[in-house]
């Protein structure tokens, strides 16, 4: 490109100087033919130089200055002032022998200048145009040879910084950049395969070639998101071998470690393409189920924990127990179904060993966040309690004196109510759950005049505030009943509990809190209004002479105390029949009544058994005392 410049400028500067070759070549022949016409003196020098400019139009202006004069003698044509655009010519005129004029003649450069701007006006354009697409050619050329193979090894180069080893590029030129993209691929296979070994290491039981403890939380945490995406099931399986430690010091840990690898081999072909097989601790093994409910999670769990024994060296030596857990069944989260299943392992290893057990709320005693926060929801719900009453029944008339309010959950049908509050204590909701309850039970309106209405609170909960605030002022009519789930071991402080509510007009009642010596101290210090004799004792009372002795020493023990005594669970007549000779002043059951929406009302047939009884014994006694007189006259 400056070849080409500097080329049109030479041309250009040619030009220019040929241009005025041509001016002085023109000038030259017109002043020769003026000048042989001049001497012939045929014409005047007026005429001479019309014709000149007629016969020469390129001439600007041709002028005759005469000896002795400054003007011209004679003049045709416009005749500039000096300047680069006019080529000039000084010709001297002879006439006679003798030089007696001169003729000046000048010549117009400016049509020729036009026409050679003109040209490098052309020759510029081209030059830009050919300057703008050698720009491009050579932009493109670096793009595609340079800066983007560079952009693609930049980006290659930030991948495989934020771990995709997996990144190549393949080039197959071969210059500098091609080197350095082999270089690049070698570099990446080797960090690819040196991650590969890590993680191998990492992930993997060097001892028993299973997955480690961290990756199987990793596994356990995948199949937790998949279970939830899919919604289908899975379980988990914590396998234990048994008094392993004593087979341990007893051997050797060489013989121990021979244990763990032929125990991993058996579990890795019995559960050959059914799940995750890891080793998560000492002698710990675990199991990850994909697609698998309870039923197949316990038969799968058996054949896992049967391979481990039967991996023994000699038959019948080792024993393994294993414990299951389920999602969702059981749990919702990873770190809840590993304490599930743990807490069923300990149940199996503690009910005999050598056995799997799956997670059973009643059996197995594991709080977990999650089941707090699941329970919590579940009695937070309004309606979730229902209250009903039994009646508390008079023997000596067969009418209703109360009511005893129980609650019955809908949540989870089947439950009995002792399962629910059993749970909410176990969760720290215990309180929140009685008040619930007692809260529903006060809210059943026209209760019959003249009854009482009892209400159950556990001595914990009495100690908690929440409990203490469901209960109304004024608590005339109102029994509180003690409930005989915990056992009293302060008395002193329930009863500081209990003499605010006595303020009030409340009535106390306990379940029987114990058997012989303690358990009447005990009753005798919380100075009970009413006494309830437990299911347990007041069962099959007609045919156990030592129930009757029993009961009949708390009558007499509760008429010196100002107490009453109250038989719960009476199911049948007999029962019934029993209870009213041995002077038990109220009564509640099956065979009295059943518990009901408010308000129940009491067995016709029991009512008039208590009457019946009542006026017989009635005539009995005074015919008794005559006949005592008499012996004594």
């Amino acid at each position: 490109m400056a070849c080409v410049y500097v080329a049109a400028g030479k041309s250009g500067h040619e030009l220019r100087g040929a241009y005025r070759d041509s001016a002085q070549a023109t000038l030259q022949a017109a002043a020769k033919g003026f000048e042989a016409r001049y001497r012939a003196a045929s014409s005047t020098p007026r005429e001479l130089v019309r014709e000149l400019m007629t016969s020469h139009p390129e001439l600007q202006s041709a002028a005759i200055y005469t000896r002795g004069r400054d003007r011209p003698t004679a003049s045709a044509g416009h005749s500039p002032a000096a300047g680069p655009d006019t080529e000039r010519l000084l010709t001297p005129l002879t006439r006679g022998g003798g030089a007696t004029a001169a003729l000046a003649l000048t010549y117009d450069m400016r049509p020729a200048q036009r026409m050679l701007d003109e040209r490098n006006q052309r020759v510029l354009v081209g030059l830009g145009i050919l300057a703008a697409v050698a720009l491009a050619f050579v932009i493109l050329l670096l793009a595609r040879g340079i800066f983007r193979p560079l952009d693609r090894l930049r980006f290659a180069a930030k991948a495989v910084g934020e771990g995709d080893l997996g990144t190549r590029l393949g080039w197959r030129r071969t210059d500098e950049l091609g080197q350095l993209a082999r270089e690049f691929d070698t570099m990446a296979a080797h960090l690819e395969e040196q991650r590969h070994g890590l993680q191998e290491l990492a992930h993997r039981d060097p001892l028993t070639e299973l997955c480690n403890h961290r990756r199987f939380q990793e596994e356990l945490a995948e199949e937790l998101d998949r279970a939830r995406d899919s919604g289908r099931p899975f379980a988990l399986v914590l396998l234990d071998i048994d008094d392993f430690k004593r087979i341990n010091d007893a051997r050797g840990h060489p013989y121990g470690d021979e244990l763990l690898g032929a125990a991993a081999a058996g579990l890795r072909s019995a559960m050959r393409g059914l799940g995750v097989v890891a080793r998560v601790g000492g002698d710990e093994f675990g199991l990850i189920l994909p697609d698998t409910d309870g039923p197949r999670a316990f038969a799968l769990a058996e054949a896992a924990r049967t391979a481990v024994e039967l991996s023994a060296p000699v038959r019948g030596t080792l024993r393994c127990s294993a414990g299951v857990a389920c999602y969702p069944d059981d749990a919702k989260s990873a770190a809840t179904l590993l304490e599930l299943a743990s807490g069923a392992l300990r149940w199996a290893k503690e009910s005999g060993r050598g056995r799997a057990r799956r997670y059973d709320p009643e059996r197995v005693f594991v709080v977990t966040e999650e089941q707090r926060e699941d329970f919590a929801a579940l009695i937070g719900r309004p309606d979730v309690v229902r209250p009903v009453f039994q009646p508390i029944v008079s023997l000596a008339s067969g009418e209703p004196v109360g009511y005893e309010a129980l609650a019955r959950f809908e949540g989870k049908p089947g439950l009995p109510p002792s399962w629910w509050f059993a749970q909410a204590h176990r969760f720290g909701l215990g309180a929140a759950l009685e008040a619930q309850s007692v809260r529903a039970a006060l809210a059943a309106e026209d209760r019959p005049p003249g009854t009482f209405l009892s209400i159950n609170l556990s001595p914990s909960a009495l100690a908690r505030a929440e409990a203490r605030e469901c209960l109304p002022g004024d608590m005339r009519g109102l029994v509180v009943e003690i409930t005989e789930e915990e056992r009293v071991f302060d008395v002193e402080g329930l009863q500081r509990h209990l003499d605010p509510l006595r303020a009030r007009g409340a009535r106390i009642a306990v379940d029987d809190a114990g058997e012989g010596y303690a358990g009447l101290q005990q009753l005798m210090s919380m100075r009970a209004d009413i006494i309830k004799l437990d299911r347990a004792l007041v069962a099959d009372v007609h045919a156990d002479p030592a129930k009757v002795a029993l009961i009949g020493s708390l009558v007499q023990f509760a008429r010196s105390t100002g107490a009453a005594i109250c038989a719960e669970g009476i199911e049948t007549l007999d029962e019934l029949r029993v209870l009213i000779h041995l002077g038990v002043a109220y009564g509640q059951g099956w065979t009295l009544g059943r518990p009901g929406a408010p308000w129940p009302r009491v067995n016709a047939e029991a009512a008039r058994l208590c009457r019946d009884l009542r006026s017989a014994r009635a005539k009995i006694v005074p015919l008794a005392a005559a006949a005592e007189l008499r012996r004594g006259a």
